[in-house]
């Protein structure tokens, strides 16, 4: 079996790697489950290990062996602040994992044709919100803030709605919040944007309930017994609505855990194929 070592990139005064944890997790867990002695670090060049690389910059061009996998989790659109022309030079020379569809379609216009589709998936391990005495929060939005998003929670605190918004909050301080909130928001921080199942399958294996802004049914497939979606225009009435039926949140968070654990990481892992993660790593 190939040593790997699953590397989430932390830099100085950056607390954002953050975001990549629950999936570098997922794939490290999953790698062990299939026989493979991993670690998960925060090292990009440990000898004799093949790296699979959460968060890589251009900053690690000369840093990274030639086999290393980089795990893409930022989406490929015009508008996205975190991917430019360096990033998308530093995906050409290596192997490329991307979670979305539509942002390896992307990524194939930019003439990036070493990408891998390698859904998001469950392991028991990352089910792991407590759960809350009491849900004193009605709606919640953890994430980015822009005029974009901020729109229907000002609306609905307007409605007399407890909306809240939290910002830079990771790990149990994150997780507690999850437990106490009625409705998780899931909103696009810019139009099109590919559907956030980085975010929300976390939310979904944890049984938190979820409304989210639709998306491209290519990223949604599968999710809709589960995720109360709804036009963006919608955001705030289906808040609402949903507010004043506790039974059907039940419902549908109970069918979100469901979904997510039949998403099996290990086995999404186990399909690539000895050819794709299981070659020597590289001399270093």
């Amino acid at each position: 079996m190939t040593k790997f070592a699953v590397t989430i990139v932390t830099l100085p005064g950056n607390p954002h790697w953050q975001a990549f944890r629950e999936v570098a997790e997922t794939v490290y867990i999953a790698l062990r489950r299939l026989g493979h002695d991993c670690v998960l670090t925060q090292e990009v060049d440990i000898p004799g290990r093949k790296h699979i690389i959460f968060g890589a910059g251009p900053s690690q061009d000369r840093t990274i062996a030639s086999d290393t996998i980089l795990y893409n989790l930022e989406p490929i659109h015009p508008e996205s602040t975190t991917v430019d022309d360096n990033l998308l030079a530093l995906f050409r020379a290596y192997q490329v994992w991307d979670y979305s569809l539509s942002n390896i379609a992307a990524l194939k216009r930019h003439g990036i044709q070493n990408v891998r589709y390698v859904p998001i998936g469950h392991v028991p391990e990352l089910e792991r919100i407590p759960v809350a005495a009491e849900q004193d929060i009605d709606v919640l939005f953890v994430g980015g803030i822009n005029h974009r998003r901020m729109m229907p929670i000002t609306a609905l605190q307007i409605l007399g709605v407890n909306a809240q918004t939290y910002f830079n909050v990771y790990g149990l301080e994150r997780d507690l919040l999850y437990a106490r909130a009625k409705i998780v928001l899931n909103l696009h921080s810019f139009a099109a944007q590919p559907f956030e199942i980085v975010r929300v399958s976390y939310l979904l294996a944890n049984g938190c309930f979820v409304v989210s802004e639709n998306a491209d049914a290519t990223e949604t497939t599968g999710l809709e017994s589960a995720v109360a979606f709804t036009d963006y225009s919608r955001i705030v009435d289906t808040c609402m609505r949903y507010l004043a039926e506790p039974a059907e949140r039940a419902r549908r968070a109970q069918a979100g855990r469901a979904v997510m654990r039949a998403r099996s990481a290990v086995e999404y892992l186990r399909r690539i194929g000895d050819a794709d993660i299981s070659t020597e790593p590289n001399a270093r």
